[in-house]
């Protein structure tokens, strides 16, 4: 309410006190001097009195504001929490079903001498991850043939997703040479698809090639919801 419209209320209000006083004096006593209001004063005691009340509700309503930053401030902190977990890769377990023997096939050895073990180090067997994520495709392989591997052997996409984050024709060993047992580790970047496909389970298969073969295949499987 304006300065200048409280005043004129005061001043009806005001008014309207001293008609009533006013006419309820009785006639003979003339004499009776009329009663003297201070208008200003009691106008500034009411704007004092409106403007108290004024100010609670202000400290009032920037408390509530305050209290409700802060809990802006906490869900803005749990989203971003959340939003970090989600970006993470999960790992979905296998397949439970009754364990069966597996028979291991007889290996012939290559007459060529290019053998190799592997073990996949990441990611985990379906790990799950989301659409567009990169993760980090980890081999452990190790020269169990008879032959040494030299810059002439290179690691090459074979068949299923290519998902390299740079893709390339073929990538040298991290090592100029792997004798027999010795072992080495392989790092390929990879990105999960954005495009859902297959129930979203993907399987990637790489190899080693000496130049004239394809030897050593090994693989990493996924999942993208």
């Amino acid at each position: 309410m304006k300065n200048s419209e409280k005043k004129i209320r005061i001043f009806l209000i005001i008014s309207l006190i001293t008609l009533l006083i006013v006419g309820f004096v009785p006639a003979s006593q003339e004499e009776t001097p009329i009663i003297s209001i201070d208008v200003d004063a009691l106008t500034a005691k009411i704007e004092e009195a409106l403007s108290k009340q004024t100010d609670q509700k202000i400290a009032d309503l920037e408390l509530r504001i305050s209290s409700l930053e802060e809990k802006l401030k906490a869900y803005e902190t749990r989203i971003t929490t959340l939003e970090k977990l989600a970006s993470l890769p999960t790992v979905t377990p296998a397949p439970k079903g009754t364990p069966t023997e597996t028979p291991i096939p007889t290996r012939t050895p290559n007459p060529t001498g290019y053998e190799c073990s592997t073990e996949l180090l990441s990611p985990y067997y379906f790990g799950q991850f989301n659409p567009g994520s990169e993760f980090m495709f980890q081999v452990r392989i190790t020269n169990t043939g008879s032959k040494t591997w030299g810059n002439d052997v290179t690691i090459k996409y074979s068949d299923g997703l290519k998902a390299e984050v740079e893709e390339h024709y073929a990538y040298a060993l991290p090592v100029a040479s792997v004798a027999p047992d010795e072992s080495i580790e392989i790092s390929i970047p990879m990105k999960a698809p954005t495009e859902k496909k297959n129930d979203g389970k993907y399987q990637s298969y790489y190899v080693l090639n000496n130049g004239k073969e394809d030897f050593c295949e090994f693989s990493y499987s996924i999942y993208v919801p």
